[in-house]
């Protein structure tokens, strides 16, 4: 596979070896079984400031704060994919996942204001989101998340395909969760399935 065409991974959450560690652990797995290059990201160890609305996107299509941020525009124009892995916080993603989303704002102002996309418009690429709620079932557990990522997945020009989720991690590890294995395994082979399509 072409180097730059990689299934961009990120990780969400600030835990390590935890839950949205593992359901990473076993997706890598699936890729390199498959030979799909990819890439995670750990942002929690990147430096990736706030967009403060200062409106320079506006007016160029990109963003005017340099730090960890500022490649990963290129590395997202250039992947094939974008999986996002995040635990819910008050019903919605994480904080450093809301942060990059919010960065993505570049993306938006130069598909959507200026109408010239500092992104490849043409290229297709596939989205996955996974979240994971500490707390049992309960009716829009995850709706909050849902919202913002489907902007992001929008922002980065990726079809999103898979949304999986998640509940009761504070009771029951993705380790012990058979059931939500089984629902993720599905998930990751037809992600592999439309990922190979696009070869």
């Amino acid at each position: 596979m072409n180097k730059q065409n990689k299934v961009l991974i990120v990780n969400g959450s600030p835990r390590r070896s935890k839950n949205c560690s593992k359901i990473i652990e076993n997706i890598t797995k699936k890729l390199e079984e498959n030979k799909i290059n990819y890439e995670v990201l750990n942002i929690y160890r990147m430096n990736i400031d706030y967009c403060t609305a200062c409106g320079y996107c506006e007016r160029t299509g990109k963003c005017i704060i340099k730090d960890d941020m500022t490649p990963l525009y290129e590395a997202f124009d250039k992947s094939i994919g974008t999986i996002v892995v995040s635990p819910m916080f008050f019903q919605s993603i994480s904080t450093k996942v809301k942060t990059l989303v919010d960065r993505t704002q570049a993306f938006y102002s130069s598909k959507y204001i200026l109408k010239k996309p500092s992104i490849d418009i043409k290229k297709e690429r596939r989205g996955m989101f996974i979240a994971v709620g500490g707390q049992p079932e309960y009716e829009n557990q995850f709706l909050g998340g849902q919202l913002v990522m489907d902007l992001f997945f929008k922002c980065i020009n990726t079809k999103l395909i898979s949304n999986v989720y998640m509940s009761n991690s504070d009771e029951v590890a993705f380790s012990e969760n058979m059931v939500f294995q089984e629902v993720l395994n599905e998930a990751v082979i037809n992600y592999i399935k439309e990922i190979n399509d696009l070869m």
